[in-house]
């Protein structure tokens, strides 16, 4: 079972920007790129994928990090994550949800 934090980003690009942002981030490759399961996997065993916006929705960005060893575990590699777009990026980033 897969341990779901997300995180909360008011930036404008598309899942393929977002997803190559977040693995020069990471310096880690996108896995299963130009497919809708694209996602980048993290040091510790879990991985991030990217949710867009859907028709009529409004525009965050939301990237949601699994973690199969636990729901603390995922909150962590999320605000880890958040800390690094945020410091390394520059991405707007707002908040955690579990």
């Amino acid at each position: 079972m897969d341990h779901v934090a997300s995180i909360v980003a008011d930036i404008h690009l598309t899942k393929p920007e977002a997803l190559a942002v977040i693995a020069a981030t990471l310096d880690a490759p996108v896995q299963g790129a130009r497919t809708a399961s694209a996602f980048v996997g993290l040091p510790q065993g879990g991985w991030v994928e990217v949710d867009i916006p859907k028709f009529g929705e409004a525009p965050p960005l939301t990237l949601d990090v699994h973690d199969p060893r636990g729901q603390a575990e995922a909150r962590a590699s999320a605000q880890s994550l958040l800390d690094l777009l945020a410091h390394v990026a520059g991405w707007p980033v707002h908040h955690l949800h579990e």
